[in-house]
């Protein structure tokens, strides 16, 4: 049966676990180079291709500058071990049909982490099938995960499985999968989603148990379909306001004996380059610079700064959630990414370590005192000049844009304290608490004093600035820890950091070109 009440109510895992969405083919390695939609090569405002759009992309990852002449091998191992630094315990694999090439960056991952003994999980994430039958799909992604399993061994313990040994499958935009342009029979859609991933299922001689995502404001009657047919949940991007979707979608799979698992998204800001008025993403630089400035568009969302991550980990801990779901580990082109990047930093992954300890129930993470910075480059009522992009804000429901025009200092301390930026001071107490003051224009400089003593500094690299040359909405955080972890994953590597707006910075020939 579809619908067995009693397998979609077990439990999917028996240990809590932080499972980041990966996107597989992101994956900076010799030979092999990220999509032009966060390729550091279009940074630059006066890159020939991109010029005309003032540059294409507001990331520049770090895996760019440290693994261009590394092996697929050693690119894995990097991703693995930063992500592991950020509190990450597993990928879920965006899983794309007619990718094949990608089963080799899993095969890798899988090998790596065995040769190196880690304690790291990893499963498929079905993504978006179109095209093609039912069957065609079926067997598209089947064949390809089944040559996965039996290649790397269904017992490999890096899988990640539920206790009663099904494998713990993802699903983004996974209805695709079924055709439900048939005659449905009286019978919901969901039903027939349900039939292809049974199907999918003896394809790859496996059992699943599907976590399915829910990308809308999803009424109760609709996800209540779901949870006859499947055991278990994710929210995609959606965020945490006063109405967060997440009260009701907890509450029904508490009651319907199904599981909740928790999400939490950084950051919203689209580096990709969309048709205005569409999903539509310009898969190539020359194609977005030839379209021009006035046929194309960012998405973004207002998280608040660290708010919108904060709260929805906060919301896990209070349902109990034995799984949180990291929306993403390296999806540079949306922003909401965790791993190494010029912009996000360290800030985000030190406050999912602080968050996890208190989840796991465990001693505080931190052997000092932290202070992590967010903000925004410019305020968001300034027009940047010549490079003004428009930015479509989708799901407005109750953050307002106006708090991301401060500058948050979230300090988690040992002690009170008090903090001083742009000559204002404010006391803060013991454990982590979120202070906010003026963005102004200038330089971000924050001091952490106890009994008259400086404890910590943080001085960012990057300036807010009242003049920005382009359209950038990303959010930059900056820490008192930022230098170490950085050490922690490169040695002695000179550290990369970047600022457009610093005039001080000797690097900073973005400033110039803006005021040449």
């Amino acid at each position: 049966m579809l619908a067995d009440e009693h397998v979609l109510s077990l439990p999917i895992t028996d240990r809590k676990l932080v499972i980041a969405h990966c996107m597989t083919n992101i994956t900076r390695y010799k030979g092999h180079k990220f999509e032009d939609s966060c390729d550091p090569m279009y940074f630059s405002p006066s890159e020939p291709a991109t010029a005309p759009l003032g540059g294409l992309t507001q990331v520049l990852p770090l895996a760019d500058t440290f693994l261009v002449d590394k092996t697929l091998e050693e690119a894995v191992a990097f991703e693995m071990k930063a992500a592991i630094a950020s509190g990450i315990d597993g990928f879920q694999f965006y899983y794309t049909l007619n990718n094949d090439s990608w089963d080799d960056i899993i095969k890798a991952y899988f090998k790596v982490a065995e040769e190196k003994k880690l304690d790291f999980k990893f499963t498929f994430c079905i993504s978006h099938p179109s095209g093609g039958t039912e069957d065609s799909r079926i067997n598209g992604f089947g064949g390809r995960m089944k040559n996965i399993l039996e290649t790397v061994g269904r017992n490999n313990r890096h899988w990640l499985r539920t206790p009663d040994g099904r494998l713990v499958l993802y699903t983004w935009y996974g209805e695709g999968l079924a055709d439900t342009t048939i005659d449905l029979k009286g019978r919901p859609s969901q039903y027939y989603m349900a039939r292809a991933y049974h199907k999918l299922e003896k394809v790859t001689g496996e059992k699943f148990a599907c976590v399915v995502s829910i990308n809308e404001q999803i009424s109760k009657e609709k996800l209540n379909v779901y949870l006859d047919y499947f055991p278990a949940v994710w929210i995609w991007t959606l965020p945490y306001t006063n109405d967060f979707i997440g009260n009701m979608v907890a509450e029904e799979c508490r009651r319907r004996g199904r599981t909740f698992t928790g999400s939490a998204f950084s950051d919203f800001y689209t580096s990709k380059l969309l048709k205005k008025g569409t999903w539509d993403m310009f898969h190539s630089a020359k194609d977005a610079a030839a379209a021009g400035i006035n046929a194309v568009e960012r998405k973004y969302i207002v998280t608040g700064l660290s708010y919108n991550f904060r709260k929805q980990l906060e919301f896990s801990i209070k349902t109990e959630a034995p799984l949180i779901n990291i929306i993403t580990w390296n999806d540079y082109p949306e922003g909401h990414h965790l791993a190494p990047e010029i912009n996000h930093n360290d800030g985000f992954g030190l406050l999912l370590n602080y968050y996890k300890k208190l989840w796991l129930k465990e001693s505080a993470p931190f052997q000092k005192d932290i202070v992590i910075v967010f903000y925004k480059k410019y305020n968001h009522n300034t027009q940047p000049r010549p490079f003004n992009i428009p930015v479509v804000e989708i799901e407005k429901r109750g953050i307002d844009i106006k708090v991301e025009d401060s500058v948050e200092v979230v300090t988690i301390l040992k002690e009170k304290g008090s903090i001083t930026l742009n000559n204002q001071t404010r006391e803060v107490l013991p454990g982590l608490q979120s202070t906010r003051f003026a963005g102004l224009p200038g330089p971000v400089s924050v001091t952490l004093r106890r009994n008259d003593r400086v404890i910590e500094t943080v001085n960012s690299p990057e300036w807010i600035t009242s003049q920005p040359y382009r359209t950038d909405r990303i959010t930059y955080s900056f820490s008192n820890c930022t230098q170490d972890f950085y050490r922690d994953l490169f040695g002695t590597l000179p550290a990369v950091s970047f600022s457009e707006y610093n005039p001080g910075d000797p690097r900073n020939h973005i400033y110039y070109y803006n005021n040449k």
